[in-house]
């Protein structure tokens, strides 16, 4: 027996261990909830409870405080982490199935706050008070202030900045934040720290300075109503609930915990952002913005920062459980996440934050916070994704009040929309019609738009302001798709004073431009510094025209517009310095370059030009300016449009894919002449065969971005 006693004790005594030991990374934590009466009478109260560790592994010590806390369901996961603030922040979603609707608190207490914190190791104690009574100005049970925060925000020691903690209470009741207090348990330290200035009325927490260190603060944040209400209960009495005027005579409708840490740090050479301290740039939303999204539709959130002298390193965030970050080849940060029905007419709290790198040290930008309400599902789509087009499909009863008449692809005319009396639809190139690529990590994504239009000559609308943007995602593995292996035809043209004319973008053998490279063999193939012969030349030559090169980029796909590209010619002006051009003022225009490739792990190049046609020797055309700065080139836009006649606007031309012949290195393939012929791009890219699945994100008055997965298959 005394043997059993002893393994028994010592078992206790190595959980206890272990629990204290992994309990002491606990760097704050929050807690809140929203409750329904379910048809049989009882309550179901969702708490979401959020925590910040060391390691990502989630903890469920809550237990019941006082009254009927009921029995529960716990699903948990990670959330977001900082490698630079050494924490993992993971969200408990709790479901709680009470009897009836008196009031029950809820409580977590153990060891211990991180190490870092320099009023040096302590417990962390945390309550959350529910109060289920019926409200008489709502007829529905309190719900709680939303409220969210990344575990750590830092802070260079010289700079003074505000952290609002943006509470956003869907009762309308007035939200205040204050100290916890030890003697209500609500507190592990219960600190108060000088050099920070806590605003009660607006949950503002101000900092001005402080020795370096990571500072505990452990909040309460309460809500009031702003009238006297009773709360009315089914096996108690009805209780009395009014404005708030004094803590000691003013209970609050709930309670919820607000525990983070602020690190101060060593002195920036700057506190203007921007410079070392990392500044949000558009599309980043602004802090208090309030984002829709839609049932079982992906909400997407952007987020782009930049610093002159810190390198953006990472955005972190915290949101709700299933929320995930994605990062572009442009630079911006994309969260995302799809609410489910059980989340429906509820709201949700984002905050995000820029973390820079200057040499050894990371900074710290503003936190935002933005609020998310969860709306019913939006009108029903199928997007069908190919290899080189996207065919989109919505329900009429969707989307009442719009025409299909009305409707447009980017707004383009070519771009048309059917109808009939069930759906709308249409098909399109992925190639055409102003289709934009967004590239991540993982995927290539195609996008483009549905939108309404009106007839130009009127002055009034009374059609309903839509837009559905639609995108299909393709999965980037092994070799490029097809798609992009075919020769480009002629691209046509219709203009007032030139009538219809088209043009042809060739590829030639020699600088004799006697012989056209065979359509058939495209992709064609060229070793690095090998010249490259081409001509962009009318089908039919329109008499007495010119044609001019206004501009010429090369990127890596078959977009223009793509963000990783290299400029060739810009504004007239021969930009990179192997381009020759063999013809002037003539009815086609004959160049040539060095070929190049970009530098990753992209194995084609796309050229794209733009050309002018202009009536020849006429010294007023954009044509006869040749080569000029942006101020010459807004002047002769002006010639344009008076003189419209005497010359076309700027028309895009494509033709490739031209691949680079593989070397045995990357090091033999580059010359050290080429100079700028080489693009030199950040990360790796491979092409594109797997395609992932058609989306549609639908955007009305007043809305936000909302995104739903339509369809999902592989080529």
């Amino acid at each position: 027996m005394s043997i059993i006693m002893s393994v028994s004790t010592l078992l206790s005594a190595l959980l206890l261990l272990a629990s204290t030991a992994t309990a002491s990374h606990y760097i704050g934590g929050l807690m809140t909830f929203t409750p329904r009466k379910n048809p049989d009478g009882t309550y179901l109260v969702d708490i979401r409870l959020r925590e910040g560790h060391y390691t990502c592994d989630p903890y469920d010590y809550w237990y019941c405080g006082f009254g009927d806390c009921g029995s529960k369901t716990l699903v948990s996961g990670r959330v977001d982490s900082s490698v630079s603030s050494r924490w993992c922040q993971t969200e408990g979603v709790m479901k709680r199935t009470v009897p009836n609707n008196s009031p029950f608190q809820l409580e977590k207490n153990s060891c211990c706050w991180i190490s870092d914190i320099v009023s040096g190791i302590g417990n962390f104690k945390l309550l959350t008070y529910i109060d289920l009574g019926e409200r008489s100005d709502t007829s529905k049970p309190n719900t709680s202030p939303v409220v969210t925060t990344l575990p750590v925000v830092r802070v260079p020691q010289n700079c003074a900045r505000n952290y609002n903690f943006l509470s956003y209470d869907s009762d309308h009741d007035q939200v205040r934040c204050r100290y916890g207090l030890l003697s209500a348990n609500e507190c592990g330290m219960c600190n108060q720290h000088t050099g920070f200035t806590l605003d009660q009325n607006t949950c503002t927490l101000s900092y001005s300075f402080k020795p370096t260190g990571v500072y505990a603060f452990e909040l309460v944040m309460e809500d009031y109503p702003t009238q006297i209400i009773n709360l009315n209960y089914i096996a108690v009495a009805s209780a009395v609930r009014s404005p708030f005027n004094n803590a000691s005579f003013n209970p609050p409708l709930s309670k919820i915990p607000l525990q983070f840490a602020v690190e101060v740090e060593a002195p920036a050479p700057s506190c203007v952002e921007g410079e070392y301290l990392p500044r949000f740039l558009h599309p980043t939303p602004h802090h208090g913005e309030h984002l829709q999204a839609r049932v079982d539709q992906e909400l997407e959130i952007r987020v782009k920062a930049t610093a002159n002298f810190s390198s953006i390193t990472d955005v972190v965030f915290s949101g709700p459980l299933n929320s995930t970050k994605e990062t572009t080849t442009t630079g911006e940060y994309v969260i995302k996440w799809t609410p489910t029905s059980e989340e429906y007419g509820q709201n949700f709290a984002f905050c995000f934050t820029a973390e820079g790198q200057y040499g050894l040290r990371s900074y710290q930008s503003e936190m935002r916070c933005v609020i998310v309400v969860v709306e019913a599902a939006g009108p029903k789509a199928q997007v069908t994704c190919t290899k080189d087009t996207m065919s989109v499909s919505i329900e009429r009863a969707t989307i009442s009040g719009i025409h299909g008449d009305h409707l447009r692809v980017n707004n383009n005319a070519s771009c048309t929309v059917s109808s009939n009396s069930t759906h709308v639809f249409t098909t399109f190139s992925l190639n055409g019609c102003g289709t934009q690529i967004d590239e991540t990590d993982e995927q290539l994504i195609f996008k483009n738009t549905i939108v309404t239009y009106d007839d130009p000559n009127h002055v009034i609308t009374r059609k309903h302001e839509f837009e559905i943007e639609v995108l299909c995602k393709y999965q980037k593995k092994s070799s490029i798709t097809t798609m992009f292996d075919a020769h480009r035809p002629a691209v046509n043209f219709t203009e007032r004073g030139f009538g219809s004319f088209s043009y042809q973008f060739e590829f030639f053998q020699s600088d004799s431009f006697g012989n056209i490279i065979d359509p058939s063999s495209y992709p064609l193939e060229y070793s690095v510094g090998q010249p490259i012969y081409m001509e962009i030349a009318p089908v039919s030559v329109v008499q007495n025209t010119e044609i001019f090169l206004e501009s010429c980029v090369a990127t890596p796909y078959d977009n223009p517009n793509y963000p990783i590209s290299y400029p060739i010619i810009t504004n007239g002006c021969e930009v990179d310095e192997t381009m020759n051009i063999y013809t002037s003022h003539q009815p086609n225009v004959r160049f040539s370059i060095d070929a190049f490739k970009f530098i990753g792990q992209y194995d084609k190049v796309f050229i794209s030009c733009s050309v002018i046609l202009c009536q020849a020797n006429n010294p007023n055309t954009r044509c006869a300016q040749g080569c000029t700065n942006g101020t010459q080139v807004a002047q002769s836009s002006h010639v344009h449009k008076r003189e419209a006649a005497i010359q076309t606007g700027s028309h895009f031309i494509s033709q490739g894919p031209l691949r680079m012949r593989r070397s045995a290195s990357l090091t033999e393939a580059i010359s050290p002449n080429l100079n700028l012929n080489i693009v030199f791009v950040a990360g790796c890219v491979i092409a594109v065969v797997a395609m992932v699945c058609g989306v549609m994100v639908y955007k009305s008055r007043g809305s936000k971005v909302k995104y739903q997965l339509l369809k999902s298959d592989e080529i």
